[in-house]
């Protein structure tokens, strides 16, 4: 983004934009779109023109009126030229001073239609007629789309009143006839001449083409934070994220790894272009030497046009195939956040308008990342038990009813399991809480580690767990408690021996609604505390 120089004046004066060169402020596709704007085309209008939608001339106006601090075209136009921008002759009234310059050109092949393809966009040049011996040649269709006279007999159209003669054909004969039959005022432009105008047509429609290609890429920059700016799953986010570096890079694979602060390890939340074989790896540890290593310890992006010249290569890359890899390290404040690749299955160089514009999309990526991390873990904390880390009393509930309805409407089976520390209340005064805290938690990760990813494990309040477990029937949900309370008191505690008893109830033959699960549940749990404790009822 550009800088806008203020001149500081007394209090009771605003400060003034100071004008400088063209790209202080506006670029010269913003003031040419200022002036038309002034002259009372709309966007319509001015797509046209520019040969883009009418989305992306919202867009240059958007930014127009936000750096001129403006909320109307009217304000944009009145401004610009109060500042020099635009000239006050711009405008629904002005009068053309100068005289359009009429040419017409002869051949129409590459150079003769490259030269009509800029001229058109001129609007101190008319190009008055064109003529080449082929009707089939390049230019006469985009001459006749233009509106502009042709002929197959350049005698037909070089007796015309013009002021140059563009002469493309490269033959000495037509040059010789040219001259005998042109008007005595016209100019003929030909060999040397016509060839330097050409390059520097062609140089031209280069820069045009390449600022054009800028310009998509920052747009696109532009609505990938649009898109972001909404996003609040870590999935999502990621997947768009790659989505844009694959299209900008215009590679056809990539992939995003989040670092584990907890693990060291990276875990991988994002991939595209690759076998299902990949995907499988889904964390990783960062070898000494090896490519992501490397890539972090680097302050901005990787290129290597060949992985298998890297002194330690990653196999898994290697048999999926990739040749070229564009990676870079996603950082904030030097603090790692994860890294970013993108990848071609042939060798390449990649161009530094597409590294220096990856790099780019890492800090937006970086901050994304950070910013939806932060929502997903205040979302993790309020569903969560802060002791134990398992789920919620709140969220169970919300949890159970969505799987009583889901089982209801496909006829699918469900059952919960309510589990109880037997004695805790001794183990407590006896301990003390601190060591029941400990017990706790100890519990919560056997529940953890032996359920399902299917399963909601959580604590329903004090010493009591619950299990929802879909999609299992009762005689199911009742052998998994069976090998949760053997596991558990086989398991030594610091203290003493500690067991669990537990009730099974399902759905829909013990209850239809949550709450008479919860209650049949529990009267299973108690009755297996009568019965002797460290059992399970149902």
């Amino acid at each position: 983004m550009s800088i806008v120089k203020t001149r500081i004046k007394p209090e009771n004066m605003s400060p003034k934009v100071l004008i400088g060169d063209e790209s202080t402020l506006l670029s010269i596709v913003e003031r040419d779109i200022l002036k038309w704007v002034g002259e009372g085309k709309t966007n319509k209008d001015i797509g046209h023109i520019i040969g883009k939608s009418n989305e992306t001339v919202k867009f240059h106006l958007k930014s127009i009126m936000k750096k001129l601090n403006v909320v109307s075209r009217t304000q944009a136009v009145s401004k610009a030229i109060g500042q020099g921008f635009l000239s006050p002759h711009n405008g629904h009234n002005r009068k053309d001073t100068q005289p359009k310059l009429k040419i017409c050109i002869i051949g129409l092949g590459k150079g003769g239609t490259a030269i009509l393809d800029i001229f058109k966009e001129d609007p101190s040049i008319e190009v008055v007629a064109v003529a080449d011996a082929s009707p089939m040649a390049r230019g006469v269709e985009l001459a006749r789309k233009l509106g502009i006279p042709t002929a197959t007999d350049y005698r037909d159209i070089i007796k015309k009143r013009v002021d140059i003669i563009i002469n493309v054909t490269g033959s000495g004969e037509v040059r010789d006839e040219i001259k005998k039959l042109k008007h005595p005022d016209a100019e003929l432009m030909e060999g040397l001449s016509a060839r330097l105008l050409w390059h520097l047509v062609e140089e031209k429609r280069r820069r045009i083409k390449e600022r054009e290609r800028v310009l998509k890429d920052h747009e696109a920059l532009y609505h990938l934070g649009l898109v972001i700016e909404n996003i609040d799953s870590m999935k999502d986010a990621a997947s768009a994220i790659l989505d844009y570096a694959t299209k900008l890079t215009s590679t056809p694979a990539g992939s995003l790894g989040l670092f584990d602060e907890s693990s060291g390890e990276m875990l991988l939340v994002a991939s595209k272009g690759f076998s299902a074989g990949f995907k499988k790896v889904d964390r990783w540890e960062m070898r000494k030497g090896g490519l992501t290593s490397y890539i972090l310890n680097q302050k901005g992006p990787l290129v290597l046009p060949d992985v298998r010249d890297y002194p330690n290569p990653n196999l898994l890359l290697v048999r999926e195939g990739v040749v070229s890899l564009l990676g870079v390290p996603l950082t904030i404040e030097g603090r790692i956040v994860g890294v970013l690749y993108v990848n071609d299955f042939k060798k390449r160089d990649f161009r530094a308008e597409d590294i220096s514009l990856f790099s780019l999309l890492s800090v937006y990526a970086a901050l994304t990342i950070e910013r939806v991390r932060s929502i997903e873990d205040m979302r993790q904390l309020s569903i969560t038990d802060g002791l134990t880390g398992l789920y919620n009393h709140r969220y169970l509930m919300e949890q159970m009813h969505k799987e009583v309805e889901r089982a209801g409407r496909h006829d699918h089976p469900l059952s919960i399991i309510m589990l109880d520390i037997d004695r805790f209340k001794d183990y407590n005064d006896e301990f003390g809480h601190l060591e029941g805290n400990k017990a706790l938690k100890g519990i919560a990760r056997i529940l953890k580690r032996a359920a399902r990813t299917t399963d909601t494990v959580g604590r329903f309040g004090g010493e009591e767990f619950c299990i929802i477990v879909p999609e299992i029937k009762k005689d199911g949900a009742l052998a998994f408690a069976k090998r949760l309370l053997k596991e558990i008191a086989g398991t030594p505690f610091p203290n003493r021996k500690i067991t669990l008893s537990g009730g099974v109830a399902a759905f829909p033959r013990d209850g239809k609604t949550p709450i008479d699960l919860i209650k049949k549940a529990d009267k299973f749990l108690y009755k297996a505390k009568r019965q002797g404790r460290n059992r399970i009822c149902s």
